[in-house]
């Protein structure tokens, strides 16, 4: 049996086996050895002559640039990544920290110098003009920073940080969303339209899908059946090495597990559906070409309706948050909203998604007075 505290145990012939870590290899993970012994005691000792006599290898770990430690832990987290967030973080190791911290070794870094770092990047981070750089991407640096220190202590690199590292907190923004009369007036110009741009508009209205999703669907993710519509590709704007393309769309999975969901689909969505599907001339739904159009591309055409119509002008994500308040206004239950949306959980759903109305505020002030 193991004894708590010592990587010790013993064979199946007998023996007590004792491992260590006596290096590191190609691919970054830490590499192991082990001692052989008759007796648990005897094992510990071998095992701690052996780990002293491994000082050299020891030296040369703590020796390591971060940026290796960067790079090292990148590769062992991109069998778990989303394409776009390892690309996303790749850029950011490459432009934000490897040209300030890069040849630093582990050895020396510590949470002073990444906190002054981080504000420093707050103040004057952006690579074109030396400009601020926004509390969220200066949050994201300071989630790599974290999480590569970590996986360096997790390797036997370097000790944990003996004090925090601050990220920046990010300022709560205003959540617009649409009243039920601007809904209403969306919706009813929209039915008098039969083109991908209003099929695009109604879906997000009608089902709180993200403007990634809706562009990625296809006709064949839709069972007219069932009345459902299945989420299994979202459109993500990657970065990419190119100087004269730094950025690029790309057909990706959602980025995470419970953004690859079902929705139901209301009978007012699906006559919709069913008219632009005999028409359409692609394999996306709101596409009149054979790739699927970007999420920019949709989000101006939908500005372009607004004004040509003399509608609430609101960004295309206030879709999404108008059809979750409306669910929740409606009765449907916390659970079934977060599922619809693709939430990890009932709690994000509320917090972010669910905004009551005027109107709803007042009715239930409304019924602490009948109860009085």
């Amino acid at each position: 049996m193991p004894r708590r505290g010592d990587n010790i145990h013993k064979r199946k012939d007998g023996r007590w086996e004792g491992r260590y870590k006596s290096g590191i290899k190609n691919n970054g993970h830490a590499k192991y050895s082990s001692v052989y012994a008759k007796t648990f005691s005897e094992c510990k000792e071998k095992l701690r002559v052996a780990s002293l006599s491994d000082g050299a290898t020891s030296k040369e770990r703590v020796n390591v640039e971060f940026a290796e430690i960067l790079m090292n832990w990148l590769n062992t987290n991109r069998i778990r990544l989303k394409g776009a967030t390892i690309t996303k973080y790749e850029n950011l190791i490459r432009t934000q920290i490897i040209p300030e911290l890069g040849k630093i070794s582990i050895a020396k870094i510590n949470a002073m110098l990444i906190n002054d770092f981080l504000n420093k990047k707050m103040n004057s981070g952006k690579v074109e003009n030396g400009g601020k750089l926004s509390p969220s991407y200066v949050r994201t640096i300071a989630i790599v920073i974290d999480a590569a220190i970590k996986y360096a202590t997790q390797e036997g690199f370097c000790p944990p940080l003996g004090a925090a590292i601050h990220k920046p907190s990010i300022p709560k923004k205003d959540i617009t969303v649409l009243n039920s009369k601007d809904e209403r007036r969306i919706t009813d110009v929209l039915l008098h339209q039969n083109n991908t741009t209003s099929t695009g508009i109604l879906m997000a209205l009608q089902t709180g899908m993200r403007i990634g999703e809706i562009c990625a669907l296809r006709w064949c993710d839709i069972d007219f059946n069932d009345d459902l519509i299945y989420i299994k590709h979202t459109v993500s704007r990657i970065n990419t090495n190119d100087n004269n393309r730094k950025t690029l769309s790309v057909l990706d999975v959602p980025k995470t597990k419970s953004s690859n969901r079902v929705i139901p689909i209301s009978r007012l969505l699906k006559s919709v559906l069913i008219k632009t599907r005999e028409t359409s001339k692609s394999d996306f739904v709101i596409s009149d070409t054979q790739d699927f159009i970007e999420p920019r591309t949709l989000e101006y055409r939908y500005k372009s309706f607004l004004r040509k119509n003399n509608l609430t002008v609101v960004n295309f994500h206030a879709l999404r948050h108008t059809f979750a308040t409306r669910c929740a206004e409606s009765g449907m239950d916390a659970k079934t909203i977060s599922e619809i949306l693709g939430h990890s959980s009932a709690t994000i759903t509320l917090n972010i998604y669910v905004h009551p109305s005027i109107d709803i505020m007042k009715k239930q002030m409304e019924k602490l007075e009948y109860s009085a």
